[in-house]
């Protein structure tokens, strides 16, 4: 991931279609990051700077599902992005306002909003490209990334890439998973990381915007899975084109 700070303005769009860049205009100072998704430019554990917090460490609170060893992996992955965004953020109140600009190579998005929710759209897909073996299995939906989703829209893109998966399954001859079993183990799966994640950033020096923002990214993973428990029902009509109104807070 290639960080880069402006005083002001704006750059072109990037033509590697892999990237999505992040603009925080502050009014006084542009924040500019660059994320690429590309599976070869995930970030390396043991390539990380040295200058890296103790509290990065894998073995340091290591989430109990991490299929991940210290002597292969030197720093938690994840713990590395959100130690990067961290250091630039950490003067920032959860509830500044920002007027966030996100550019990708086919469309240009803009929202004012406060800057928890902000960091969030831009931590969820640096969490799922950054390495991490369970996150990393949000990047099919990285891939397609689309910034400021409701919460309808994440469950509709979420259970709808899976099926994708599924698809392809059948078709290599594999056993597909229609009753979406699985998917409802992997969000639950994100609930025992969200709580063995926290544990591991409890104790240091953090802003309350990137606290906030890590748990929206996980309270939303939660109802998903809550959502997906509960069959869907809530959204049946929504999904399949039967009503054009949907579920009360789902939009």
């Amino acid at each position: 991931m290639q960080i880069e700070y402006l005083e002001a303005g704006y750059v072109a769009v990037s033509d590697n279609s892999n990237i999505v860049r992040y603009l925080f205009d502050l009014g006084d100072e542009v924040i500019h990051f660059e994320i690429n998704t590309a599976l070869s430019e995930q970030a390396t554990p043991n390539k990380a700077d040295e200058t890296a917090p103790d509290w990065a460490r894998l073995e340091k609170n290591q989430c109990k599902c991490c299929p991940l060893k210290a002597e292969d992996s030197k720093y938690c992955p994840t713990a590395l992005r959100v130690h990067q965004v961290l250091e630039r953020f950490k003067s920032h109140a959860s509830v500044q306002q920002v007027n966030l600009t996100v550019q990708t190579q086919r469309r240009t998005y803009v929202q004012k909003c406060d800057m928890q929710n902000g960091l969030n759209s831009m931590l969820g897909l640096q969490m799922a490209t950054g390495g991490c073996p369970i996150l990393g299995r949000l990047r099919s939906m990285a891939t397609f990334h689309m910034p400021f989703c409701s919460f309808g829209e994440t469950l509709y893109r979420s259970v709808g890439a899976y099926l994708i998966q599924q698809f392809f399954i059948l078709k290599d001859g594999g056993e597909p998973d229609w009753e979406l079993e699985r998917l409802r183990e992997f969000y639950q799966e994100l609930e025992g990381l969200n709580k063995d994640f926290t544990e591991r950033i409890k104790n240091i020096e953090q802003s309350d915007a990137i606290t906030n923002a890590i748990v929206i990214f996980f309270a939303s993973s939660i109802v998903v899975h809550f959502s997906i428990e509960e069959e869907l029902k809530e959204y049946r009509d929504y999904f399949t084109g039967k009503s054009v109104t949907p579920p009360k807070g789902g939009h």
